[in-house]
């Protein structure tokens, strides 16, 4: 599989940017985070100068690969992986009118952003391996089976359309209805299956811009032959769905708190299935294993020195849920930063004394008492 972008030089900067183009969604498609180094025994490492341009060049590559973590493919991203192929099975060939499509509901940090952009990712790079002919040499750029939006605060219908036709390369010149009619004609030329919009919360239905926005996000729904998956905060709250009335039922997963609210439904909500994702919580036995599973999934991918295989795991895993108080974000952050405080040296207590800053006496948490796999659905 080779990417269709420039090529790389060490002299850029190696990270990736929020996808604003096709050639942006490519890139992140193709991307290829940087290998684990591969670690000489310790006390080679201990004997090196600290200006030795090996063992420096040897901390900037593991620094590298700590800053790209893995991401965790947790249960909730295997649950929305299979909604949203679900959707796409069902919406491929149906007649025209507006598809079902998905609301992912749920507070920050708990990596709706981010498992959009995961499952749409191994969509297209399933599209790739098994229609190949669709993304020939002599077609790149003409394929797009994925487009991702992510909106701004107080968006307009008219910056809805702009940003899905910088996105595809399409004029943006004319009126709302020129770069519409150009939008939609790009959606259906280039294959599009998967249109995401992040951060539906930013479409304030309280004001008129709001309002039409929120219509406009329906005219695409109608009119473009793709399921929509869009991402928010708080969208049962919103208008979104209710354009001013109380929402319709909802569809629940394991991790859905609040309870259905009753009220007559309304196109958008007929249209739109509204999900929840929440913080992790460590309720009942599942719950726990979950949370285990990704502390352990992102403890193995670390590359340190002295440090005893799933200790993190099996005795600080609920420190690191109240730590960061079960937030998918919150814990990344922290394990993807903790092996940079202590040089290279980086047992748990020493990854725990760095999260908190060094200070204080490490907790001594209980390993959990189930067993079995990690990980369950």
């Amino acid at each position: 599989m080779t990417a269709p972008r420039p090529e790389e030089s060490e002299s850029l900067h190696p990270g990736l940017a929020e996808p604003r183009t096709k050639e942006d969604w490519f890139n992140y498609v193709f991307y290829e985070p940087p290998p684990c180094p591969r670690l000489p025994p310790y006390d080679t490492y201990m004997a090196m100068d600290k200006e030795d341009p090996e063992r420096r060049r040897l901390i900037h590559s593991r620094n590298r690969y700590h800053s790209a973590l893995v991401l965790a493919w947790t249960p909730a991203v295997k649950y929305f992986e299979s909604e949203i192929t679900e959707l796409l099975a069902a919406n491929e060939m149906a007649p025209p009118g507006a598809r079902l499509s998905l609301l992912i509901d749920g507070p920050p940090t708990v990596g709706k952003s981010t498992l959009a952009k995961m499952i749409g990712r191994k969509v297209e790079q399933a599209l790739r391996k098994d229609f190949p002919e669709r993304f020939a040499p002599g077609r790149a750029g003409a394929y797009v089976p994925v487009v991702y939006i992510s909106l701004t605060d107080q968006v307009t219908p008219k910056q809805i359309s702009l940003a899905i036709a910088r996105y595809l390369n399409v004029s943006i010149s004319g009126s709302k209805d020129v770069v519409d009619d150009r939008v939609l004609t790009a959606l259906t030329a280039c294959g599009t299956q998967l249109l995401i919009f992040d951060d539906l919360h930013f479409l304030d239905c309280s004001h008129k811009e709001g309002r039409a926005s929120n219509d406009h996000i329906k005219f695409l729904a109608n009119h473009a032959a793709c399921t929509i998956i869009g991402t928010g905060v708080d969208l049962e709250e919103s208008p979104l769905l209710s354009e001013g009335r109380p929402t319709g039922p909802v569809k629940r997963n394991t991790r859905v708190k609040s309870p259905p609210r009753n009220g007559p439904r309304t196109q958008t909500a007929g249209r739109f299935s509204r999900q929840e994702l929440t913080l992790f919580t460590l309720d009942s036995e599942t719950e726990i294993l979950q949370w285990v599973g990704v502390v352990n999934s992102l403890e193995n991918a670390l590359c340190l020195y002295r440090h005893e295989k799933d200790s993190l795991t099996r005795r600080h895993w609920r420190y690191l849920h109240d730590r960061t108080n079960g937030s998918i974000a919150g814990l990344h952050a922290l394990l993807r930063r903790s092996p940079l405080c202590h040089s290279w040296v980086s047992q748990a207590y020493w990854m725990i004394r760095c999260i908190e800053g060094g200070e204080g006496v490490v907790p001594k948490w209980p390993a959990p008492t189930t067993t079995g796999p990690l990980i369950r659905r």
